[in-house]
């Protein structure tokens, strides 16, 4: 089974989610989509554009999911803002409790989820976080990406424990450890949990790329990074829109768990991972054109 895993939409849900469509129409091995994470705010969103795209996210999700097909929705910074009724960037709280409920009860969101041996959240999890809120996965070097994840979202469930996942370090102007959801990619690169590869969005880039792939960084455990589609303030794109498809070997979509709560049994071989542009005609640039043009 192929895994397509999206980086932050940030309200693109309209002109995403339909190309996604296409992809999944073209290629019936892909059994399953994760979004990693900030679906919601957008330079400039007023409540109108905040709401049309969340909904049109739920129901695109809903639906797909009701064809069998796994959906996992991670968290982000901005949307866990929602969930905790927190103002942060970008945040609209006049609508706060609607963009909870369309979160929890719509998308089922949660913080992390495995494919194969990857770790999947919004930022990554660090080692000096972990050591901190994960110590018994930071201290086992046989921890695995779905214990991980469970430990994760079991956190989220508590709501004693929102404080510590939305841990904000000095790279992104707080003060704390960097965090689940708000670990830069610099902090990812400097002290990512060893011995677990992991698939992340948050950070801003040009494409995505496995940043354990250079000579610089060469014998580190894997790090995807896949936020290819924010936008700088005045709506240039940052990224080219492209994706990361997972191909993992000795799965197929009859035998993965389609719940939403567990992980995928039966892998056997280490996946392969490739980035793969964005999807349908066009450029991700022009399609981000029209898309600021028409707010």
């Amino acid at each position: 089974m192929k895994t397509l895993v999206v980086g932050d939409l940030h309200l693109k849900q309209q002109f995403v989610l339909p190309r996604i469509d296409g992809m999944l129409a073209g290629d019936a091995e892909i059994g399953r989509v994760v979004f990693l994470g900030d679906a919601c705010d957008d330079w400039g969103a007023n409540e109108a554009d905040e709401l049309n795209a969340m909904e049109f996210y739920a129901k695109w999700v809903r639906e797909h999911r009701g064809r069998g097909m796994r959906i996992d929705v991670l968290l982000g910074n901005h949307d866990f803002c929602y969930v905790r009724g927190k103002r942060g960037p970008g945040s609209i709280m006049s609508i706060m409790r609607n963009l909870r409920t369309i979160l929890e009860d719509a998308l089922q969101a949660k913080v992390a989820c495995a494919v194969g041996p990857y770790l999947c959240s919004h930022a990554g999890v660090t080692g000096v976080w972990a050591k901190r809120f994960l110590p018994d996965a930071s201290a086992d070097a046989s921890a695995d990406a779905s214990a991980i994840a469970q430990r994760l979202n079991e956190m989220l469930a508590d709501s004693s424990h929102w404080g510590d996942l939305d841990s904000c370090p000095p790279s992104r102007g707080g003060w704390s450890l960097p965090g689940p959801l708000w670990a830069d990619l610099r902090d990812m690169l400097d002290d990512a949990l060893p011995g677990v590869p992991q698939i992340v969005g948050h950070s801003p880039v040009e494409r995505v790329e496995n940043y354990a792939s250079g000579w610089m960084t060469a014998g580190r455990d894997p790090l995807w990074a896949c936020d290819t589609m924010s936008l700088m303030s005045y709506g240039s794109p940052i990224g080219d829109g492209s994706m990361l498809l997972v191909d993992e070997p000795g799965e197929s979509s009859d035998s993965c768990d389609l719940g939403l709560s567990g992980e995928p049994d039966g892998v056997d071989e280490a996946p392969e991972a490739r980035a793969v542009p964005f999807p349908g005609e066009g450029s991700f640039a022009e399609a981000c054109r029209r898309y600021w043009e028409a707010r």
